[in-house]
């Protein structure tokens, strides 16, 4: 199993590769960074150790990740999910390089790793295992909102439980309203969620540009909304919709709403974050007096349209060559007093 990659402001959560043996191993020589973690490894203790937390994946489900700055792709080490057999519950856990220490990184992975376990797996709580005299990890711990329960056995010796719960309802999905200061990343979102439709569409299609200029054009717009979920730091996902007579493919009908942009990214497919976006989005175009709403997808987009249907969308018309999207896309729409229904 391929894990999915999360993005924080400065970092990237990614899948393990090949390259990432050196510097992990490189790491694992350093005595100050392996004070707590069993001491210095070999390479072959690191390898081993690495393969455990890349295969941790394909035996539940969830895992680590390497984190990489974003900035430069440099290797700063890893974070994420840990619950070999014998564990006293399912772990948080960080360990960077002694270069990347001192500079927030570890409490802002950890964090990202957190937001994905409570909104993607929906746990009901997280745990991080670090001996009495760790200090830093401590601090780390204290800043992720975890508390110290007490010492507990493990596998490799006593260590302190440091836990925490997921908030209630809604507050893990981290869902707010767009500011001007999101629109580098809301285009970043869209160009990457339009590369991704090149696996449906016609041959030499080009992606179509979305600056962030663009992004910014949109947000100032006053009938324009949209409304981000972020949880642990990273957008998972948004939603935009406006007035149909302002929008480039929406019908002219004053009461009816186009709903724009619905992107959810990979690491929350199968997630309900594409549903609570959508309901978000159609119980406040009808708060704001619309009737109806309408969108415009790929024909050749069967998981986007399965959804829509099943969420009581109906389609208004057969595809058509839409020239301005470079494929056949297909109108569907839907009526906002059906809202619950």
């Amino acid at each position: 199993m391929r894990p999915p990659r999360l993005k924080t402001a400065r970092l990237l959560l990614r899948e393990f590769r090949p390259e990432d043996v050196a510097p992990h191993a490189e790491a694992a020589l350093d005595e100050e960074a392996q004070r707590f973690l069993g001491g210095v490894k070999t390479p072959y203790e690191s390898f081993a150790g690495l393969a455990t937390h890349a295969g941790h994946w394909a035996l539940r489900g969830y895992g680590g990740w390497i984190v990489e700055r974003r900035e430069d792709g440099a290797f700063l080490g890893r974070v994420g999910l840990f619950h070999p057999e014998g564990w006293p519950g399912v772990e948080v856990g960080w360990k960077l390089a002694r270069p990347a220490w001192g500079k927030g990184y570890a409490p802002e992975a950890a964090a990202a790793a957190i937001g994905w376990a409570w909104t993607a797996l929906d746990l009901p709580e997280l745990i991080s295992l670090i001996v009495a005299d760790n200090a830093n990890s401590q601090r780390v711990a204290q800043k992720l909102g975890e508390a110290n329960t007490g010492p507990v056995e493990t596998p490799f010796g006593t260590a302190d439980r440091w836990l925490i719960r997921r908030p209630e309802g809604d507050a893990p999905w981290a869902l707010r309203d767009a500011t001007l200061d999101d629109a580098p990343r809301l285009a970043l979102q869209l160009r990457e969620a339009m590369e991704r439709f090149r696996d449906f569409s016609p041959p030499g299609w080009p992606v179509p540009d979305h600056t962030t200029d663009d992004e910014v054009e949109a947000l100032k717009d006053p009938n324009y909304r949209c409304v981000v979920a972020e949880p642990g730091g990273v957008l998972a996902g948004h939603v935009s919709w406006r007035p149909a007579v302002d929008a480039l493919s929406g019908p002219d009908d004053p009461d009816t709403a186009y709903l724009g942009q619905l992107y959810v990214e990979p690491a929350w497919w199968g997630s309900p974050l594409a549903t609570k976006l959508m309901d978000i989005a159609i119980a406040r175009a009808g708060a704001d007096g619309f009737q109806r709403m309408h969108l415009v997808t790929p024909a050749a987009q069967g998981r986007a349209r399965r959804f829509y249907e099943r969420c009581g969308w109906r389609t208004v018309a057969p595809p058509v060559d839409d020239a301005r999207f470079g494929m056949p896309t297909i109108a569907y729409a839907r009526d906002l007093d059906r809202v619950g229904g």
